[in-house]
């Protein structure tokens, strides 16, 4: 009996984690995961703000290179400060197509998941 109880609580626990895990890809990869939600994670090559106050950030190449983006809009309340080139940023979110190439929207902080500094 306690057997059964044991492996009933493990497959419990392996289901679980399984519905919660967050897949990470790469950014060179974002483009074959249009429509699905993930981390993404790359370096950034470029932050740029326009005249409008929305902020993009580019990863691998500059524009218009890039191989994904992350967009914030103006009206987002998302701290980006500590993102900077050269850094390795992950971010979450459903991967979308804008003008051909696969971008996130970020709209809050949360999904952000982490800022690193580049290993020289």
């Amino acid at each position: 009996m306690k057997k059964i109880i044991f492996l009933g609580i493990a497959l419990f626990l392996f289901i679980s984690v399984t519905a919660y895990s967050q897949d990470q890809i790469s950014s060179k990869d974002a483009k074959d995961y249009i429509g699905k939600t993930v981390q993404v994670k790359g370096v950034v090559s470029g932050v740029f703000t326009s005249q409008k106050g929305n902020t993009f950030i580019n990863f691998d190449e500059k524009s218009p290179n890039q191989t994904f983006t992350a967009a914030i809009f103006s009206d987002a309340s998302v701290d980006y400060s500590k993102i900077k080139e050269g850094c390795i940023l992950t971010v979450y979110g459903e991967i979308k197509e804008y003008k051909g190439k696969p971008e996130i929207v970020i709209t809050t902080n949360e999904q952000i998941i982490s800022i690193e500094q580049k290993q020289q």
